[in-house]
């Protein structure tokens, strides 16, 4: 019995610091149990921590010190300091009057951490907040993913292995640029000494969220954020987003991973949302939701083969929840727009990108679409026109392709742009990608 009351101590503790990822600190603690080494040292420290003051006695701030312990450079532990912790609302449960369960349902109380997840929920609802929408054509961010997850195949090394760019990926940069610009969207609330402050941050902690299953066919979500995310260039921010994925999927995720998410990244747009307005934890700014990328409702029963003459783009929608406390709602929705720009690529956003990667062509732009077949004019000039162009573009690769060419293995000689190999210099645009042209024989053949 006393055991049983231990673990149940455990549970407490553990959901209380860990919230939504208290199920994820759950399964080390049962790995612990039956084996102290199948969990890493920092890990080993907290739960050693946690069975010596196992039979719930420790004072009410003392778990959350001994959850905020992490291992510091030289290998010694360092821990955060106390907070005061403010007054946990009650349950809606133990203050209205519900009305009886009904005689053939089944009751299962609700304990430890998705217990959490309800007092999460039920918290959240003391922060103000609103949440600005904006949707986004995605042909641009499309087709320049393609490139760089070419030049990612072709260079593995350059994000520590076989890599690939994902939407989501691309996405979250253009955020952290587009907080380099609007840096009080970070800024967090905080009641100190009874006086509401704003809390001005100089890095951001993005968090990620990851959907795992369970080997029981059960899902969990967890939340671990990249420390700094801000400062990080391209590369180094793919290398940290996939070694976070990759380590919450083989469980192998440290307390830290979990501490000072100042901003977070949720894409519920995999399972085919379209929007989505999700809960803001306590402590975050922000937090960002990324929808289903999709071709608009009123063309998806438009055959396939007739869009790209039309010059239509999938788009996605993207929403920002944020503190009302600390930030209005021009501010999100300005902060929305420059997301909304960078995607289009202003401002060099994929040059630096392509730069960073050592891409040696430029990447693609977006263009207005003019289809000769569109605008009245002289169809048969324009579209003969725009054929010679595109046999012009094949003979300048077939002749000036060799430009850039990564011959130098020191990579002491800088990658230069090329404009004779420009899609642009001919007139042609995105929107032709997708179109058909008369190539004499140099397309590929299935």
């Amino acid at each position: 019995m006393a055991q049983e009351q231990t673990k149940t101590d455990f549970s407490e503790l553990i959901a209380e610091n860990f919230g939504a990822n208290a199920s994820y600190v759950e399964t080390l603690l049962s790995r612990w149990r039956s084996d102290p080494s199948l969990v890493d040292e920092s890990w080993r420290a907290y739960f050693e921590e946690l069975a010596a003051n196992g039979d719930g006695a420790s004072a009410p701030g003392e778990a959350a010190t001994v959850a905020a312990k992490v291992e510091s450079g030289d290998g010694a532990a360092v821990a955060a300091p106390k907070k005061t912790e403010e007054p946990r609302p009650k349950s809606s449960a133990q203050t209205a009057t519900v009305p009886a369960p009904e005689a053939k349902a089944e009751i299962i109380p609700i304990r430890g951490a998705a217990l959490k997840i309800v007092e999460n929920m039920e918290a959240s609802l003391s922060v103000p907040t609103a949440t600005s929408q904006r949707r986004i054509p995605v042909k641009l961010l499309d087709e320049n993913r393609r490139l760089i997850n070419r030049h990612l195949s072709q260079k593995p090394d350059l994000a520590g292995g076989p890599a690939k760019a994902s939407f989501t990926h691309l996405i979250a940069y253009a955020l952290l640029r587009a907080l380099d610009e609007f840096p009080q969207m970070n800024d967090g609330f905080q009641v100190i000494d009874s006086q509401p402050s704003r809390v001005k941050r100089a890095g951001v902690n993005l968090g990620i969220a990851i959907d795992l299953e369970k080997k029981d066919g059960t899902r969990s979500l967890l939340v671990p954020n990249i420390k700094d995310a801000n400062r990080l260039g391209f590369s180094d921010f793919l290398k940290a987003y996939d070694d976070v994925v990759s380590r919450a999927r083989a469980g192998k995720l440290q307390i830290s991973d979990f501490q000072g998410t100042t901003v977070s990244l949720t894409n519920p747009g995999t399972i085919g949302t379209v929007a989505s307005t999700p809960r803001l934890m306590a402590g975050q700014s922000v937090i960002i939701a990324t929808g289903a990328i999709e071709y608009p409702a009123e063309y998806q029963s438009i055959a396939p083969p007739i869009l790209p003459q039309l010059g239509i783009s999938k788009a996605i929608t993207i929403s920002s929840t944020y503190d009302h406390r600390v930030i209005q709602g021009a501010e999100s929705g300005a902060f929305l727009a420059r997301v909304h720009e960078l995607l289009l690529g202003k401002d060099r956003f994929y040059d630096e990108i392509f730069a960073n990667l050592g891409i040696a062509h430029a990447p693609l732009r977006w263009n207005v679409d003019r289809n000769p077949l569109f605008l009245g004019a002289d169809q048969m000039h324009e579209q003969s026109v725009r054929q010679a162009r595109v046999m012009e573009l094949i003979n300048a690769y077939r002749v000036r392709g060799h430009l850039t060419a990564d011959i130098d293995p020191l990579h002491a000689m800088p990658l230069l742009y090329h404009p004779e190999l420009d899609i642009e210099t001919y007139g042609l645009t995105i929107w032709d990608l997708d179109r058909l042209f008369i190539t004499g024989g140099f397309a590929p053949r299935s």
